[in-house]
């Protein structure tokens, strides 16, 4: 199974909420509550962001946490690889040098191209977009592959 961590859905969860929030500065009781998420984790994952430039903080008694831009400049890939690194289907589609294999597989290269598609879909799609019903507003994506046929 190709899954996405629960940290990367967990800081998804964050600045999802952030996206709604625009108008005020968010604590992390705030986001744990809102999210459902323990304080620790929020801790967490805000440090990731921040350190990601994805997420903004500032000190003080009226401090708090807000998106760095605007929710449709944030991509979803963008957070992924802010809480997990690289993204990658296969150990192959980020190095070749991991597979003990790579030198006789000839499926690597198909690899590379499904990597490519999965990441470029994941940058295709903004926070802004992840708020509302994908099915019912798809997204145009320009991938560069030719027919499968």
């Amino acid at each position: 199974m190709i899954k996405i961590g629960k940290l990367a859905d967990y800081a998804l969860l964050i600045t999802d909420y952030l996206a709604s929030s625009r108008d005020s500065l968010c604590t992390t009781e705030e986001l744990s509550k809102e999210t459902h998420l323990p304080v620790a984790t929020v801790r967490k994952l805000l440090k990731k962001l921040v350190d990601a430039k994805i997420v903004n903080s500032y000190r003080g008694s009226n401090g708090g946490y807000s998106l760095s831009s605007s929710p449709k400049e944030i991509s979803v890939a963008k957070v992924i690889v802010a809480v997990e690194g690289p993204i990658a289907i296969t150990e192959c589609a980020i190095s070749n040098e991991i597979c003990s294999l790579s030198n006789e597989c000839h499926l690597k290269g198909n690899w590379g191209i499904l990597n490519k598609f999965f990441v470029d879909t994941l940058n295709n799609i903004s926070i802004a977009d992840m708020s509302r019903a994908l099915s019912e507003h798809p997204i145009k994506l320009n991938l560069g592959l030719k027919s499968w046929n």
